[in-house]
């Protein structure tokens, strides 16, 4: 006798709990994957962070300062500025002018410039005061001066509704704000040599605030290098009247450490090999600073 099997292959379809039972597990691996890869990654960037504030702190400059993705251009009419206006720019090489051109972009392209009292706000003062700050932050790899948002132009010495005074420049970092009188701006970098520059000692105020604000290593650097310059001269008393007699730095660097600092700023910036002459122990210390390793402050 011949048995016969019938074998039924049917579909049994997935139930509606069931979908959304492995939907859910589905989305819990996901998640426990995902904070799986970020905490690798905090793991890795703690690492290597340890190993460039160890180098930073033996060397005194960070692993490296310039890469970027993607670059900003500027057009010919805003190159041109810099070529002919601005003499810091004059000295780079063809790699780093065109680091400098890039970074002049995007400070132009995330900073706001408002005018005020009648002042025609025009390429070249945008371009110019850009420079300034890129100037300054240029050994830095964090250059965007984030307690910088707004600067704002007049066209020549305002009266100030915060300090109650006549200013040609100020910086307020509650309102992130930085303000120039245009004429001044101009008066210091029409003589290059005498130590006075506006531009310079209102983002010097404004790199100040934001290195002690942030923990970006060149912030750390500048702020730990100026702290040991200050203990130099307080320790040093010989070396700190000596500067003072020097007339080397103007008197008005004594106000406070602010001022120090903004003051010392200008004068490296404009006679780089007087100062290395003069005070080689405090030159050093604002080349690490501003981690400048560029042709003229070597």
């Amino acid at each position: 006798m011949n048995t016969l099997y019938h074998f039924n292959f049917g579909v049994y379809p997935l139930s509606y709990e069931s979908l959304l039972g492995n939907g859910i597990v589905g989305a819990l691996l996901l998640g426990v994957l995902i904070l799986v890869v970020l905490l690798i990654k905090r793991i890795i960037i703690a690492f290597l962070g340890t190993i460039e504030l160890s180098y930073a702190l033996l060397c005194k400059r960070p692993l490296f300062v310039h890469f970027y993705v993607k670059t900003i251009k500027l057009n010919q009419d805003q190159i041109k500025i810099l070529e002919t206006q601005f003499e810091f720019y004059k000295t780079l090489d063809v790699k780093c002018k065109g680091y400098f051109r890039h970074r002049v972009g995007v400070f132009l392209k995330e900073k706001t410039f408002e005018a005020k009292d009648d002042f025609v706000l025009t390429e070249e003062a945008k371009v110019l005061i850009a420079a300034t700050a890129i100037m300054l932050t240029f050994g830095f790899r964090d250059y965007n001066i984030r307690y910088v948002k707004t600067i704002v132009i007049y066209p020549t010495v305002y009266y100030s509704r915060f300090s109650k005074t006549l200013n040609k420049g100020e910086f307020n970092p509650r309102l992130k704000t930085l303000v120039l009188s245009w004429d001044n701006f101009l008066e210091g970098y029409r003589i290059e040599d005498d130590k006075i520059n506006l531009g310079i000692h209102e983002f010097a105020h404004a790199i100040h605030y934001n290195s002690m604000k942030s923990y970006d290593i060149n912030s750390i650097l500048f702020v730990d290098e100026f702290n040991e310059l200050r203990r130099m001269l307080a320790a040093d008393t010989l070396l700190k009247k000596r500067l003072v007699a020097s007339k080397f730095i103007r008197s008005y660097a004594f106000t406070n450490d602010s001022e120090l600092l903004a003051v010392i700023l200008e004068t490296f910036i404009e006679t780089p090999k007087d100062f290395k002459i003069e005070f080689p122990e405090l030159y050093i210390k604002v080349k690490h600073m501003l981690n400048f390793n560029i042709s003229g402050y070597r």
